[in-house]
């Protein structure tokens, strides 16, 4: 199946086979994620676009009084590098708008094709960048307030948040990484990337998730030119330069690192820049990684390989590729899933083992191997949530917003912050749960074992589980048993007595519903009632309320705690 038409049900099942060992190195943080202007398309201007602005801009300039007019020789050049026929520059009126002429579209596109050359060229008495700066106007192109993120960049939000990238390597000036962050969580400063797009900023201190734009930042660049208008990397001779300049060594050497620490991830990103080709291949003589080491690598979410990626492979690969594995080297680092579906499929895969290793350290009676139906139920639910997936904004956005929802009544029985949209599991990568002292304060384990449970009764056939809408008493979802007389049941979860407590003065549960209360701790014990009270039965339905580690402590197998669990359920 082709790159640009697989599910996001299909990718996982890719993620589930032959890439299941990528799949845990990135819930493991494993992986540096390098992002290329692939991830923005269709959020920041295409360089068709921009093409388009430098010759009509440098035209429009142009003194046809003055033989000598230093405009008319910069479009001379820029007709040069587009390689303009004799023919073509005849009927290119230069008294027209560029978009008149009828050669347009052959010119621009073979300027895209050298955009970093075309950015290079200069106009006399101009600053150096003069093209990049004033004319191309990086500052309000780039950082423009009305650009929003797209998929990708919110997907990428959300795994920082998770823990899982530790490393995002951009050469992208675009903010929209940040952006993403800022929408999933009201702009707070801790929880937001440590931006480094200058050398010095690589002192700064590090949040969660550090995000490396070593071709610089237009937000930085526009808010503060003085100090960040230089690190704008652009042009050809700057990428040329780009490792051998003694300014620029600061980052060569992170990026160096990097490379040799963290396997790579390439998303958008063709690896053509003479300077990410001289990173790797410094990496691979300090530090070669090994062919054929698990998880692999290198990973390029890719159709094909390109010519550049191909390079790259051969170069920090060298000796350990022959011609008889060639082949096998560029299939194995080749996942034919571009990032807007591999970003969405990861992030449930990063939940979902997340999810699983949950399960793995709650306390009970359960064995490890009794757990593994529990796990199983899990990938169930990721699968059944997969197979609605579309990896379009309308989605994503539900998803994180619902899953940001349930993770606050879990936690805190409210909603106390409305503007943070979403909330991780922990900020933990897989393996390092095990050492998070809070996971019983936060009933995690045991709502995992929930989820496992709905998940088993899913799979069985015995009910069907649904969404359910961001009102304020909405449950985190809804489970509707089979049969015709089968009712549609809201479900909570929550931690304490505490948080149960607050879902009902927050007005989050509605006891005439009958709804479907799972708490992870032990229930409160009920008080006296009233001597006023109301004597015998009322007929007034209140919440079925569940305490899944008094079932943990009761039962020994997963069919006996789903059987307990199902009973309770009366579905």
């Amino acid at each position: 199946m082709a790159a640009f038409d697989i599910s996001v049900r299909d990718t996982l099942k890719l993620l589930d086979g032959s890439f299941e060992p990528f799949a845990a190195g990135v819930s493991n943080g494993l992986y540096a994620f390098w992002l290329g202007s692939g991830i923005s398309f269709g959020r920041a201007p295409s360089l068709r676009i921009l093409v388009g602005k430098v010759v009509e801009f440098v035209r429009s300039h142009i003194d046809h009084a003055d033989p000598n007019c230093k405009f008319a020789r910069t479009l001379q050049e820029i007709l040069n590098l587009a390689s303009a026929s004799a023919e073509e520059r005849t009927r290119s009126k230069l008294d027209e708008p560029f978009a008149n002429w009828p050669d347009q579209d052959a010119i621009a596109w073979r300027l895209v094709n050298n955009y970093s050359k075309l950015l290079g060229l200069t106009v006399d008495g101009e600053d150096m960048d003069y093209l990049l700066w004033n004319v191309i106007d990086v500052g309000a192109t780039f950082a423009d307030p009305a650009m929003t993120p797209d998929v990708e960049h919110l997907c990428l939000a959300a795994l920082s948040l998770e823990g899982t990238t530790p490393e995002m390597l951009s050469a992208n000036w675009d903010p929209l990484v940040e952006r993403a962050m800022d929408t999933l969580t009201d702009s707070n400063a801790a929880l937001s990337p440590t931006v480094v797009a200058r050398p010095a900023d690589l002192q700064l201190p590090r949040n969660k998730t550090r995000l490396i734009k070593f071709h610089g930042c237009a937000v930085k660049a526009q808010g503060d030119p003085v100090q960040y208008r230089q690190w704008l990397v652009a042009s050809n001779d700057q990428v040329a330069a780009f490792c051998t300049q003694a300014k620029n060594q600061g980052l060569v050497t992170a990026l160096t690192h990097i490379v040799g620490s963290k396997r790579t991830l390439m998303l958008g990103l063709s690896a053509q820049d003479a300077n990410i080709q001289s990173i790797f291949n410094k990496a691979a003589n300090e530090l070669t990684w090994q062919l054929g080491d698990s998880p692999p690598s290198y990973v390029f979410s890719e159709q094909d390989l390109g010519m550049d990626q191909r390079s790259l492979l051969k170069n920090v690969y060298r000796d350990q590729i022959t011609p008889a594995n060639l082949k096998a080297v560029f299939e194995a680092a080749r996942i034919q899933v571009y990032a807007k579906r591999l970003l969405t499929a990861l992030l449930l895969d990063v939940w979902s083992r997340k999810l699983q290793a949950l399960i793995s350290l709650v306390p009970g009676l359960l064995l490890q191997a009794e757990r593994q139906n529990l796990c199983s139920g899990i990938v169930s639910l990721r699968n059944h949530l997969a197979d609605a997936a579309e990896p379009t904004l309308e989605f994503i956005d539900a998803l994180l917003d619902r899953f940001g929802r349930a993770s606050k009544l879990l936690r805190d029985g409210q909603i106390e912050h409305s503007n943070v949209r979403f909330e991780p599991i922990t900020s933990d990568v897989v393996t390092a749960l095990a050492g998070n002292p809070a996971l019983g304060a936060l009933g995690l384990r045991e709502a995992a074992v929930a989820l496992g449970l709905l998940g088993m009764g899913l799979s069985r056939g015995h009910w069907i589980v649904e969404a359910e809408s961001l009102d304020r008493d909405s449950g985190v979802l809804a489970v509707t048993g089979k049969g015709a007389a089968a009712a549609r049941t809201k479900v909570y979860l929550t931690a304490s007595a505490s948080g149960a407590a607050l879902l009902r003065s927050e007005g989050h549960l509605m006891e005439a519903e009958n709804p479907l209360l799972l708490q992870s701790q032990k229930l409160a014990v009920p008080m006296p009632r009233s001597p006023r009270g109301a004597a015998g039965r009322t007929g007034v339905p209140k919440a079925r309320e569940v305490s899944i580690s008094t079932l943990l402590q009761t039962y020994a197998t997963a069919d006996d705690l789903y059987e307990a669990f199902r009973q309770e359920l009366a579905l």
